[in-house]
């Protein structure tokens, strides 16, 4: 299988529009390997990374979109963190993965949440809308609409390989963006395009094991020129390591500090998103209680 993922942006050279196109195979394929992820939780983990890398792909600064999904069922909630440049996270708790394993999950799609931070991770933005069904593609269209007033069209599909669930053929999505001085003829034509898109599964070829995104690119087109205006290669990013699990801790009471000193063992604090192992030992935690004076 390939090892380059892509992020194409493209724009109409004579029409209002904007496409951005993401195969992010290979980096979820890693993802879920840290996850433990197969089948259903593989795919879900996928699609909503793919989900928020479409709407990072509109900030107007350095900054992270955070796409988080909830349900009723068998998952709770997924999370997926992306930047403009590519980074990628995501995380299903992980005793709902193992517990799901590779069976089918019952679920229901809930709410919609959004949130967009600055590169300091403050803040800036969230949007909370209800779910309009059980497509991720479909629920970000319905965001974009109700929350930041966009019309739009979003097609977002992870395939799991048949021989083996612990792997993805692809995960790929688009986004199309009609701006607002988009006539209603040309928007009726792309929504015709649209309509008309063949399935995902038939721009995959077989015997490369890789995803034509150039070739959606080209259907998504239609009739219309476009002008791709810059590529990049999206790759998985976490920002924890040892400093930033310490500070995590602050959050914590002092008499739950103090609790955690006085049993005198190491903490092992695992993160969400990379699986990576962290060890606090009672010294550090004596370390936050001095910082506040006690």
């Amino acid at each position: 299988m390939t090892t380059t993922d892509r992020i194409i942006r493209a724009t109409g050279k004579r029409t209002p529009m904007r496409l951005v196109l993401a195969d992010i195979t290979h980096t979820m394929n890693q993802i879920g390997a840290k996850h433990k992820a197969s089948a259903y939780s593989l795919k879900l983990l996928a699609e909503t990374a793919v989900g928020s890398l479409l709407l990072s792909s509109s900030l107007k600064f350095p900054g992270t979109v955070s796409l988080k999904i909830s349900f009723s069922g068998d998952f709770s909630f997924v999370q997926a963190d992306t930047t403009p440049q590519g980074l990628i996270r995501a995380m299903i708790p992980q005793e709902e993965i193992l517990k799901n394993k590779n069976f089918e999950p019952v679920l229901l799609h809930q709410k919609i949440e959004v949130i967009k931070l600055n590169e300091k991770g403050k803040r800036l933005q969230e949007s909370i809308v209800q779910a309009a069904g059980n497509s991720v593609g479909r629920n970000i269209a319905v965001y974009l609409l109700q929350s930041e007033q966009t019309r739009s069209a979003v097609g977002i599909e992870a395939q799991i390989n048949e021989q083996d669930p612990s792997k993805l053929d692809y995960a790929v999505g688009f986004l199309l963006e009609a701006y607002p001085d988009l006539e209603e003829e040309s928007l009726s034509i792309l929504e015709d395009t649209i309509v008309n898109l063949p399935p995902f599964v038939q721009m995959f070829n077989f015997e490369k094991s890789s995803f034509e995104l150039n070739t959606l690119l080209k259907e998504l087109a239609g009739p219309y020129d476009v002008e791709v205006v810059k590529e990049q290669e999206p790759m998985f990013y976490c920002p924890c390591n040892q400093v930033r699990t310490i500070a995590s801790l602050s959050s914590l009471s002092d008499s739950d500090l103090k609790d955690l000193v006085r049993d005198g063992a190491d903490l092992e604090i695992i993160c969400d998103f990379c699986r990576e192992k962290y060890v606090v030992h009672p010294k550090d935690i004596t370390d936050i209680l001095k910082n506040r004076g006690l």
